[in-house]
């Protein structure tokens, strides 16, 4: 897709990054589950946080292609490393963007710009694929709101300085009657409970919030009252392309690593292991492909809820598939530093389960191909 100069160069940036810094590290961030702040720090001098915010906020203004371009270069080193600004932008500086006040998005998007960090709480026990199901409330108070619950999985968890948060303001009205509240991290009665051990993803925290008679103005609504459902899902539909994104960078990863390994001790040799490796290739092209059309409708205003969830679904799937394809055709050495496969294939299978687990997915598309008919691909 196309980009002017200026997000040429400052992707190739990202890339010397990524690669004279991201691949030294990521071994070492998944071994020992640590937050990569180093690294995270740098993404905000070199401009990652800022790639999608506009001038006026202090970013850069670029283009959604170039953010998640910027997401897949840094996927190909280490997921972990690239969903911490991926979270950040899509899930936490997107819905202010698009739906906060002026005075919300001179109070966050100016702080992302900067590489502050940023989460989205809307998961809770029991209500993880059904967001509608949540059972936080936020209870009329004066002029603000009363906010009570606990939220679960929550990635930025225990770094982010600010959370978008789902709570029932109308239980009446079911899923209707859900409004999004910006969060600050310092704000009384808001704390992080457990950090879960992952498989994958190691770098990043994932965390329990607890809001315990949290109090805040009506002027942290993001949108209107009781619009919450509304917002979250048009936020899970730029997720899902980040998600894919990140899939892509994974699959491009472990295909290199197996190129490099032809290279430097052969074995890519036969007809049988050829056409796997030929197979990887055109999973990853139809991938990119279907992330390339979801990033076109996105940035040009069409509705993108059957292209995401289409791009999310192939990208997932084929991240997990190719992995799993490189490390059969690399054997034992791909349980070795040398060639991460084995860590690129823990990080793959989150992309089939995170924004909506690729069965939710099959259940989006299907949905929206009965409802509005076949679409012209």
């Amino acid at each position: 897709m196309d980009l002017d100069i200026s997000e040429h160069e400052k992707l190739k940036e990202v890339e010397e990054f990524a690669v004279s810094k991201v691949r030294k590290r990521a071994s070492e961030i998944d071994d020992l589950a640590t937050f990569p702040s180093d690294l995270v720090r740098e993404m905000g001098s070199i401009g990652v946080f800022s790639f999608y915010i506009p001038r006026k906020y202090g970013g850069l203004a670029f283009s959604l292609n170039s953010l998640m371009e910027s997401i897949r270069i840094i996927s190909r080193e280490c997921a972990s490393t690239s969903l911490i600004p991926d979270v950040t932008i899509s899930l936490f500086g997107e819905p202010i963007l698009k739906y906060g006040s002026e005075f919300l998005k001179r109070k966050y998007l100016s702080k992302i710009a900067k590489g502050t960090i940023g989460a989205l709480a809307i998961t809770e026990p029991g209500a993880g694929s059904d967001a509608a199901a949540i059972k936080t409330t936020a209870s009329k108070k004066g002029a603000g709101y009363v906010l009570n619950g606990g939220k679960t999985f929550i990635t930025n968890g225990d770094e982010a300085e600010f959370y978008l948060a789902s709570a029932v303001t109308s239980p009446e009205k079911k899923h209707h009657g859900i409004t999004l509240f910006a969060l600050d991290r310092e704000m009384d009665g808001l704390s992080i409970g457990n950090e879960f051990k992952k498989m994958g993803i190691r770098g990043t925290s994932t965390t329990e919030v607890l809001l315990d008679n949290v109090e805040v103005d009506k002027e942290q609504i993001v949108g209107n009252l009781d619009e919450g459902f509304k917002i979250e899902m048009d936020t899970l539909n730029l997720g899902r392309i980040g998600i894919a994104s990140q899939a892509i960078g994974i699959s491009e990863g472990a295909i290199r690593d197996v190129i490099r390994f032809n290279e430097e001790l052969g074995g890519i040799n036969g007809e049988n292991k050829q056409f796997r490796l030929a197979d990887m290739v055109n999973q990853l092209h139809s991938s990119v492909a279907k992330y390339n059309e979801s990033i076109h409708y996105a940035q040009t205003g069409k509705e993108a809820t059957l292209m995401s969830s289409l791009s999310k679904l192939q990208a997932g799937d084929s991240a997990v598939q190719i992995t799993s394809d490189a490390i059969s055709l690399l054997g034992y050495h791909a349980m070795s530093e040398e060639y991460p496969l084995e860590r690129r294939f823990r990080e793959a299978k989150i992309t089939q389960i995170y924004e909506g687990t690729n069965e939710i997915q099959r259940m989006i598309i299907a949905r929206e191909i009965l409802k509005k008919g076949m679409p012209s691909f």
